[in-house]
């Protein structure tokens, strides 16, 4: 005998089937108005032989009922359910093959079944009971209970920062218990992340990441399947993918950028899937800014989004990070590429046009400039909102952005060309300590410790104190130890740049 668990079609999935009490349809196919066939719960094998120890050697016994077998007597009709060798899930077009035959009363002549058979709970074939009792229910262990949790209390809100409704803290945990390949992806970003802040082994989240993409693969084989389910679990797959110890491959950007552009509505069709679909763009201006290549990714999907017509903070920031992603796209592209000069100047437009119309709220509350002689080298800026503090970085960072793509004029002698690239190269420290800054003043944004640690990995080489210098370390090293993103490896990379560039000031001398 086995238990199965589930209706044809979420079996032949690999998807859980959750059936609410009393249901006669699963809560997957009911949501879908599609035919919900369930299994019933149980389903006995036939057992035609046995082996048994006789005289210290093994021996087969046939099993066989003969005519004179007795058989327990039963005072109310019950139904049987005929069922073939075949325990395969149907097509889900085809008809339930369970067939309901009502068995006749019993009488005196009816045999028994024998003694020796375990009896079954009568509750079971109750018609009282529940389609499915709470054991039939998956319910987490103690340690995927201790990963959900750990996910919503320390990584969800990376992801929830420009989202009002925060749909990574509420509705992804609830559709990951419904939906395996997504609780796969989110214990194995969470194991990841733990690993890191305990300083131990990844085996598993490397674990369930394989397990993930075992039912990710057979997702992605049935395009005519695909939904807000499969993109999520791309996204968060791309999470685990960024804590990666060593090089960053960038697989699930990858598939991100190609779900999204198929699924174009998704960015622009409001709630998780829209929420979703920023968080990406997120990632993407990350992978842009760390690998030095520009967003594969169509951003006029962006563009009917309902950001630019709102007036809240979340949606001023994304308004932002939106022009960061065409700026990114547009500069970041293979040396000797002409930029446009038309779209990079309606651009830098639009930059400057967002920050003047910034509301008052954005101001800082409280502001002190840097002061290297103190060992104070960024700024402190206290922010009211959230959302402000990172689409002020994201500000930033276009500005970085638009000045190291303005090209210089061709009517300039070597000296000011020369002069421009170190005008260029302070502007960006400017707006790198700015970011950094933000980041300080600011301790409960975790979001804005990212874009941080990207602009630095890439232009930190601009920064030339030795009090920025060192500061930066130690930023570094805090967001490693406070939000397990390894960043120990930009730090050692950086120190090695600055001793480049130091030694050549030196011979210069």
């Amino acid at each position: 005998m086995r238990v199965t668990k589930g209706c044809a079609r979420c079996r032949h999935r690999h998807v859980r089937c959750v059936v609410p009490v009393g249901a006669s349809s699963c809560s997957r196919c009911t949501r879908l108005g599609r035919p919900c066939h369930l299994e019933p719960r149980f389903q006995f094998k036939p057992v035609r032989h046995i082996y048994q120890q006789c005289d210290s050697s093994p021996a087969r016994f046939d099993l066989a009922w003969d005519e004179q077998q007795v058989w327990v007597g039963f005072s109310q009709p019950v139904t049987f359910v005929r069922e073939t060798d075949d325990f395969s899930p149907p097509e889900p077009d085809d008809k339930d093959r369970g067939l309901e035959q009502p068995y006749p009363p019993p009488d005196e002549s009816q045999p028994t079944l024998p003694e020796a058979v375990e009896s079954v709970p009568t509750d079971v074939f109750s018609n009282d009971s529940p389609s499915h009792s709470p054991s039939d229910v998956s319910v987490p262990s103690p340690r995927e209970a201790y990963l959900i949790r750990s996910y919503i209390q320390k990584i969800a809100a990376v992801a929830d920062i420009c989202d009002p409704q925060s749909h990574f803290s509420t509705e992804v945990p609830r559709r990951a218990l419904e939906e395996p390949m997504l609780l796969k992806a989110l214990l194995a970003l969470a194991a990841r992340h733990d690993a890191i802040l305990t300083n131990r082994s990844d085996c598993e989240a490397s674990a369930f990441h394989g397990e993930c993409l075992e039912l990710l693969i057979v997702a992605l084989n049935q395009p005519e399947n695909y939904d807000d389910n499969l993109f999520i679990t791309v996204v968060v797959l791309r999470f685990y993918e960024e804590l990666e110890r060593t090089t960053d491959r960038k697989c699930h950007l990858l598939g991100s950028n190609h779900l999204l552009n198929l699924m174009s509505q998704s960015a622009s069709c409001g709630g998780l899937a829209e929420a979703v679909s920023w968080q990406f763009l997120r990632q993407a201006i990350y992978s842009s800014i760390a690998q030095y290549e520009p967003i594969q990714l169509d951003l006029r999907n962006y563009e009917r989004s309902s950001v630019f017509r709102r007036d809240d903070d979340a949606a001023r920031a994304n308004v932002i990070i939106f022009f960061c992603a065409c700026i990114t796209q547009l500069c970041c592209t293979a040396p000797g590429y002409a930029i446009d000069r038309k779209s990079w100047q309606r651009l830098a437009d639009c930059v400057e046009e967002w920050h003047r119309n910034k509301p008052k709220s954005w101001q800082p509350l409280r502001y002190l400039p840097p002061n290297l002689s103190t060992d104070r080298p960024f700024p402190e800026l206290w922010i009211m909102s959230p959302p402000a503090v990172v689409g002020l970085q994201y500000y930033h960072a276009a500005r970085i952005f638009l000045t190291l793509s303005d090209a210089p004029s061709q009517r300039m002698t070597d000296y000011e060309m020369a002069r421009a690239r170190r005008v260029a190269g302070k502007t960006v420290g400017n707006h790198l300590v700015m970011a950094i800054g933000l980041s300080l003043s600011n301790e409960s944004v975790q979001n804005s410790y990212f874009i941080a640690s990207h602009l630095l990995q890439r232009f930190g080489y601009c920064l030339r104190q030795p009090a920025e210098q060192q500061g930066s370390l130690r930023f570094l090293s805090r967001v490693e130890k406070n939000l397990g993103w390894r960043t120990s490896w930009i730090g050692r990379e950086l120190e090695r740049q600055w001793m480049d560039q130091a030694a050549l000031d030196f011979a210069a001398d």
